[in-house]
């Protein structure tokens, strides 16, 4: 009876154990044949493992009896009880199962890259199974030709996984972004607004530096580098260098972290109004000039400006014209804006002001020569010395009508003048540049009058008649009724311009200066003449006659 039992126990440890397709079960090697291994998994009969279906993942290729192996059923045939196992779907069944772990997890695996996908990305091997990589997913830190990636094992993250399908796509580019938020959130976390940090300089832009503060790029704003205001960054600061910063901004949702380089350092601002109170006299150098004025160093991080009105008592146009950079400058403190960090200067308040003595230097009527700056619609603007200019208007420019300052004059010529009027008040000199000069009017004066004989060229010809030119200075119109004794109809019938002529002067208006001219008058004279001469002739012989005559009769 004992017997029986013992019997229906072993028959429930073996024959009664059953097993389904997709079964995982741990057996052991029984006997190894040509293409098949035997192996005991505790069924009624052992189970056919294949040698092809032997796991790729196996530590040794060779398999022995005895040895435990992990096998999944993958065909029974019930009539012959027979069952089919394989090693290596057993092996891709465990391993699918830890990725889809992983999957749900969000873990992070790793995987080797193998091949490329034309125009699509990348196969990858994640222990003995294949995912696919696509190239968007790879990571901007990677290089994107396969023979640099073949072998690379690299993390990512799993983006889809399809046991049935057999299907698993992976990313490195979610990999790339997790482990940055996760370095973003330590930095974050460890930063605090006033901490002082080292970092690298990588990049440099016209706005500012960014700084590399631990795998995290903070940015030194261009007014955060020095506490003078610098258009850029200046040249000492270059990419690879090693700064200390300030930390003085974080703002984590924007990921965003302000740096400072100058506030590591005292701000020389503070108290510069004491330092420089208006009215006080400074000396400079001259560290950068533009269109608009120079700047001068006060000490360090500390600059005054000097707007180009007040460089000199001069007019420049250009501030190059009067300062040079390097120059040492005197000047005089204006305005100061601490907290604008702004402070005006004055060159020329620091220098003698050649207005104040104006009136000895320059009294009317005392001549001077000087060079024109400035030709305008109502004159000339003549330089006489450093800050002092006066006006020549146009009325003073020449004896003779001029229709536009610049007919006559132009930016530099240098010119001879004489001092009309000086206002101090307003800092105004008028000057004259024809009182300077004999008037050529009264030169003619000198030498004609009316009833004078004049001889010259004819310069311009008109319907109405004709001008001779009878000094260099001087011309004399011929009316068309005063060209000749006989009718004419238009004065270049008779007279072509060049031509020199002589002619009477019948008239003379100093108020407007016009002289008249006659050559008519000295044709009609010339004819009387001949005329008286004629009649004396014939009156001379009749005389001779008488004489004659009378001698004849004995008187």
């Amino acid at each position: 009876m004992e017997e029986k039992i013992r019997m229906e126990e072993a028959f429930d440890e073996t024959d009664v154990r059953t097993y389904s397709r997709g079964d995982t079960i741990t057996g052991s090697v029984v006997q190894v044949e040509d293409k098949d291994i035997l192996v005991d998994i505790g069924y009624k009969s052992e189970g056919i493992l294949p040698k092809a279906e032997l796991s790729p993942f196996r530590e040794r290729e060779e398999i022995e009896p005895d040895e435990e192996v992990e096998v999944l059923v993958t065909y029974i045939d019930e009539e012959k009880g027979t069952v089919y196992v394989s090693e290596k779907q057993a092996a891709y069944e465990r391993k699918i199962g830890e990725l889809e772990v992983a999957f749900k997890k969000d873990e992070t695996i790793t995987g080797t890259i193998t091949e490329e996908v034309k125009s699509a990305g990348y196969h990858v091997n994640v222990d003995g199974i294949q995912a696919f990589l696509p190239g968007s997913h790879l990571g901007s830190d990677m290089p994107s030709v396969i023979s640099e990636l073949k072998g690379k094992d690299l993390n990512f993250k799993i983006l889809e996984l399809s046991r049935k399908n057999r299907n698993i796509v992976v990313s490195r580019r979610e990999y790339l972004n997790e482990e940055r938020k996760k370095q973003i959130d330590e930095i974050f976390n460890e930063l605090e607004a006033g901490q002082t940090i080292e970092g690298e300089i990588k990049s440099k832009v016209d706005f500012g530096l960014f700084v590399d503060i631990g795998g995290f790029e903070g940015l030194v704003h261009r007014s955060e580098i020095s506490w003078k205001d610098l258009p850029a960054p200046p040249d000492e600061f270059e990419e690879g260098d090693t700064v200390d910063v300030k930390v003085i901004d974080l703002d984590r949702e924007e990921e965003k972290i302000s740096l400072s380089i100058k506030r590591l350092t005292p701000n020389p601002w503070e108290g510069v109004s004491e330092r420089y109170p208006a009215g006080k006299t400074i000396e400079g150098e001259v560290v950068s000039i533009t269109d608009f004025g120079a700047f001068i160093k006060l000490e360090e991080d500390v600059e005054g400006l000097i707007h180009i009105s007040e460089l000199s008592w001069g007019y420049p146009e250009d501030p190059h014209e009067v300062i040079e950079v390097g120059e040492t400058v005197e000047a005089e403190v204006l305005e100061v804006d601490e907290e604008e960090q702004r402070i005006s200067l004055s060159a020329r308040k620091a220098q003698e002001d050649p207005w104040e003595k104006i009136e000895e230097s320059y009294e009317p009527g005392t001549e001077i020569s000087g060079k024109v700056t400035k030709v305008t619609d109502f004159g000339a603007f003549v330089q006489l010395e450093e800050g002092v200019e006066g006006l020549v208007h146009v009325s003073e420019l020449s004896w003779d009508h001029v229709n536009h300052p610049s007919d006559m004059l132009s930016e530099g010529d240098e010119v001879n003048t004489q001092v009309l009027d000086v206002d101090k008040q307003d800092r105004r000199i008028s000057l004259s540049i024809k009182q300077a000069q004999k008037d050529p009017w009264h030169e003619f004066q000198d030498l004609y009058s009316v009833g004078s004989k004049v001889k010259g060229e004819i310069s311009e010809i008109k319907d109405f008649g004709a001008f001779i030119q009878i000094t260099d200075d001087v011309e004399g119109l011929i009316h068309v009724s005063e060209i000749s004794t006989d009718k004419v109809s238009t004065p270049q019938d008779i007279l072509e311009v060049g031509e020199t002529v002589e002619a009477k002067i019948i008239g003379i208006n100093d108020e407007k200066r016009q002289v008249r001219l006659s050559i008519r008058i000295l044709e009609e004279e010339d004819s009387k003449t001949t005329q008286d001469s004629d009649s004396e002739e014939e009156n001379g012989h009749e005389t001779i006659s008488m004489r004659e005559h009378l001698e004849e009769k004995g008187f």
